[in-house]
């Protein structure tokens, strides 16, 4: 009895001291501690970087991982919040900084009851007070897509497919091919006698082009013709280029008010299954 008693206090011992010096264990409640500390100084980053050690460095430190996961809840918790916080701060300067656009540079705003998105176009570069010339023009949508447009008017087709634009100091930039087959954004008609073609760039980088070089009073653009040999010329007024100009602006805060709307929604998502988990674990 006292050999058989000896045995088992001596095993028990044996396995209360690996207990007590499991390294991971040790390992994971300096990280824990750790976490801990830079959660309470809003360094959520690195709160979470201590967390993941102990996830995927500590295996059999079990509580800790434990532990670890519901602090990890609270961590993703603030993290996401700022996220929202930040989004829905520029959303708001976004939001005031288009708005300043559209009414400064007298942005028309159309959606029909057929539309599921609407469009910005400058007031005076529609077709209507433009039907009688050849000339370039833009829009762009709620979401910042933008539609680069080259309208040509006279007595014969020319079956323009591309447009270029040269600047002053020799650079150029074309825009990608639509052909003659796609009725779509490549569109022909007679009206009078007159033939006319409507050619559409759908997020084409030109109009980027055109945005650096809105000041550059030699700005040329040519119609190229379905051989890619012949071009016509089209002349660009400062209007013009400065309407181009204003729209590529505008495209580029309407995709990033997209953008941090996304931001602003995955967030508030996030938001609701971090508080219902952490609900959960505090209940558990």
């Amino acid at each position: 009895m006292n050999i058989k008693h000896t045995i088992t206090v001596a095993l028990f011992a044996t396995i209360l001291l690996a207990a007590c010096s499991n390294p991971e264990a040790e390992k994971a409640e300096k990280l824990y501690t750790e976490a801990e500390k830079a959660y309470t100084n809003s360094d959520w980053f690195l709160a979470a970087e201590k967390l993941d050690s102990i996830e995927n460095g500590c295996k059999t430190a079990i509580e800790w991982r434990k532990k670890g996961h519901s602090l990890n809840y609270k961590v993703q918790l603030a993290i996401q919040e700022d996220s929202l916080a930040t989004a829905d701060t520029m959303l708001i300067a976004l939001t005031r900084m288009i708005n300043e656009m559209v009414e400064q540079q007298h942005f028309v705003f159309e959606k029909t009851e057929n539309d599921e998105i609407g469009r910005f176009y400058i007031k005076g570069t529609d077709v209507t007070p433009n039907k009688d010339r050849c000339y370039i023009h833009a829009s762009v949508d709620e979401y910042g897509h933008t539609q680069l447009i080259s309208e040509y008017r006279g007595s014969a087709y020319i079956n323009h497919t591309q447009l270029r634009f040269t600047g002053a100091d020799g650079s150029q930039v074309s825009t990608a091919v639509v052909p003659l087959s796609n009725d779509g954004a490549n569109y022909h008609f007679k009206n009078q006698g007159v033939c006319h073609e409507t050619v559409t760039y759908v997020n084409d980088p030109a109009l980027q082009f055109v945005g650096t070089h809105a000041t550059d009073k030699k700005l040329r653009a040519h119609l190229l013709y379905k051989d890619g040999q012949k071009q016509y010329f089209v002349e660009l007024s400062e209007k013009d280029r400065l309407a181009l100009a204003y729209t590529y602006q505008l495209s580029k805060l309407l995709a990033a008010q997209l953008l941090y709307s996304q931001r602003s929604q995955v967030a508030g998502k996030k938001i609701q299954f971090l508080k219902a988990k952490i609900e959960t674990y505090t209940h558990s």
